[in-house]
């Protein structure tokens, strides 16, 4: 997959890094080149100094081939501008927006821009964290009552099957770890202590899956 990233802060240089070390054809778009250091020298990507937004500069990082564009810098005015660019100008068939201020949110859905509310998925995996000791990661997709959550069973799993743990429509197991092996939870897969579950399910489903869960911390 080509990517094309606008802006190489914190979040734009972890984003590089984690798709080009995932063997993506990465380039970077900032206006600082300075940023780029954050890559570090093994960064086998391309980066490109100018705005997010500029057509030539975008097309010098190959956006015209590009199949993903990101737009993460810290002003919300440039990324709304850069995916419309991406979106309008080149069709880049998938293209997300970062947003700190969830004031403009609305804004955003109006446009039909995709979006990641930063800020607030911040805050929600801090408030999980200190709140829902039982969940080793948490992530809630906004507005949608569905979370994604990772559960250490607890001895009184152990022997149950991922049939059992499930609940039909609102909670569904996708994969089991244990020790180094990853198995797919087929319905009939037996469950062990420490066994750690990959699911989604809907808000306040937790407390019916509580007793099952053992606490944990990332």
């Amino acid at each position: 997959m080509r990517v094309v990233i606008a802006g190489c802060g914190r979040v734009g240089s972890d984003l590089a890094l984690s798709l080009a070390d995932a063997g993506h054809d990465v380039s970077v778009v900032d206006t600082n080149p300075e940023a780029f250091r954050q890559l570090g020298s093994a960064f086998n990507g391309t980066t490109h100094d100018g705005p997010s937004y500029d057509i030539q500069v975008l097309r010098q990082a190959g956006i015209e081939l590009a199949d993903g564009f990101a737009a993460v810098t810290n002003d919300d005015n440039v990324n709304l501008m850069a995916v419309q660019v991406a979106n309008q100008v080149f069709g880049v068939p998938k293209t997300v927006a970062r947003l700190d201020d969830p004031r403009r949110t609305d804004a955003y859905r109006a446009l039909r821009i995709n979006h990641v509310a930063a800020g607030k998925l911040t805050s929600r995996a801090i408030r999980d964290q200190l709140l829902d000791d039982e969940y080793q990661y948490h992530l809630a997709f906004l507005g949608s009552g569905v979370e994604m959550v990772e559960m250490i069973l607890a001895a009184d799993a152990d022997g149950m099957t991922v049939a059992d743990i499930e609940i039909e429509g609102k909670l569904r197991i996708a994969a089991v770890r244990r020790g180094l092996e990853v198995y797919v939870a087929e319905p009939e897969l037996v469950l062990e202590e420490d066994d750690l579950l990959i699911a989604a399910g809907l808000e306040g489903i937790r407390r019916k899956v509580r007793r099952y869960c053992k606490a944990g911390e990332l």
